[in-house]
């Protein structure tokens, strides 16, 4: 289970909203909670005064959110403040405690929000050692805002592609969804043929049916396999297959037919089509997702 779950924090109630779903792990597995912030100085503004003030506000901003949450958590709460490029910052800081899973929102907002967190979440996820699980708020003012209470991830939805890589963040999903007793849907893709001869010629289109109908049966006897597998665990596990082109769109169109509260994937493969597939399809996915994706990076060859 979890040891140590890290949240960044770039100031804004935004942000904080990863915090109930972090809150939820924590309890559920006892787990430290690990706050941080990482003060990035600006050049142009960089005389001491400013910095001082700035990292004064950051340190009594963490103690005041960790005075919020620590009844709530599973665990002891603790809090950091780095100085310093925000990602190799974040890493260091994930290392150095050992986390062993980081959420956050998946973009800020405000001025100190604007400064990085966005950016943040996308540099983060592709060079994170540890599972990272992105939360996307809902778009409402502070004033709208209330302290919330994470919804229970009760089925997740896990596409796989037939690589290793795939099936290492198979194992994350039930890691996080057995906390919740979850059900498990495993999608894989089969991305039509766009790249071969006009799709309008009578020999393409019988062609590209017969390619497509072979994939999916290997994906479907690819599926059974897992599922098999997973059965024999006293998982409740259901299989699909969908043919679509955009491979990002098919998942999302899947999560929502199937009613699920979680997405969790790779960010990308290690190697040939894996690395087509599992990259740019994780990006549009994260992007595109209003439910919370779980996102393994894994380790390059």
């Amino acid at each position: 289970m979890y040891g140590q779950i890290v949240v960044p924090l770039d100031g804004s109630r935004f942000a904080e909203s990863a915090l109930p779903l972090a809150l939820e792990l924590s309890r559920r597995t006892d787990a430290s909670l690990h706050l941080v912030t990482v003060h990035e100085p600006v050049p142009a503004f960089a005389y001491d005064e400013w910095e001082s003030a700035a990292s004064e506000w950051s340190r009594r901003y963490l103690d005041e959110v960790m005075d919020e949450v620590e009844d709530r958590a599973g665990g002891p709460v603790t809090t950091a403040l780095r100085t310093g490029p925000v990602v190799p910052s974040l890493q260091d800081e994930v290392r150095s405690v050992g986390g062993d899973l980081l959420v956050m929102a998946t973009h800020g907002r405000g001025m100190l929000s604007r400064a990085w967190l966005g950016s943040v979440a996308d540099a983060f996820l592709h060079k994170s050692d540890v599972p990272v699980l992105m939360v996307r708020p809902e778009d409402t003012t502070d004033e709208e805002e209330e302290e919330e209470e994470a919804e229970g991830i009760l089925r997740v939805l896990v596409p796989l592609d037939g690589t290793e890589l795939s099936e290492e963040v198979l194992q994350h999903a039930l890691k996080l969804g057995g906390l919740f007793g979850a059900a498990y849907h495993l999608l894989r893709v089969v991305p039509y043929p766009m790249d071969l001869a006009s799709p309008y010629l009578p020999h393409t289109v019988q062609m590209n049916r017969g390619l497509v109908e072979e994939a999916e049966r290997d994906a479907e006897a690819y599926l059974d396999r897992q599922a098999e597998e997973l059965r024999g665990k006293g998982l409740t596990i259901t299989t699909g297959t969908l043919v679509d082109a955009q491979p990002a769109h098919g998942i999302l169109q899947v999560a929502q037919g199937e009613e699920c509260d979680l997405i969790a994937m790779a960010t990308h493969g290690r190697r040939g089509l894996s690395r087509a597939f599992l990259g740019s399809t994780a990006d549009k996915v994260i992007r595109g997702s209003h439910m919370p994706v779980l996102v393994y990076r894994g380790l390059e060859d």
